[in-house]
């Protein structure tokens, strides 16, 4: 929200200004004031840019999840999801494999770790 200063306010506060801290403090207060208001308006700004990427990606993880909802309707009953379920089943048989591979592994390096003490 911007402030409604005129040029009649401006000049007054300026006047004011002169008055109250003298021409040798004023070059020096007016280059704070400079500074304090460049920082202020960056951190508005960027605030206000990440307030909007975010919003932009709240719409396109929206947007993403509609899509793959779509995808997931059409591909229903069709090839694809019958090749789909069985990837899955392979992946799921392929783990169980390895985990039982690798109790067999651990297992055998026991047994022969016990053999080697005795």
């Amino acid at each position: 929200m911007p402030f409604d200063i005129g040029f009649a306010e401006l000049l007054l506060v300026m006047v004011l200004a002169l008055l109250v801290l003298g021409p040798e403090r004023l070059p020096k207060a007016m280059q704070t004031f400079g500074r304090w208001a460049g920082k202020a308006k960056r951190t508005v700004t960027n605030f206000n840019h990440q307030v909007n990427r975010e919003l932009e990606l709240d719409e396109m993880k929206k947007k993403l999840a509609e899509h793959e909802e779509m995808i997931k309707r059409q591909a229903e009953g069709t090839d694809l999801q019958k090749l789909r379920d069985e990837a899955e089943k392979k992946i799921k048989a392929a783990e169980e494999s390895k985990q039982r591979a690798e109790e067999a592994i651990s297992s055998n390096t026991k047994s022969l770790s016990d053999d080697k003490q005795q």
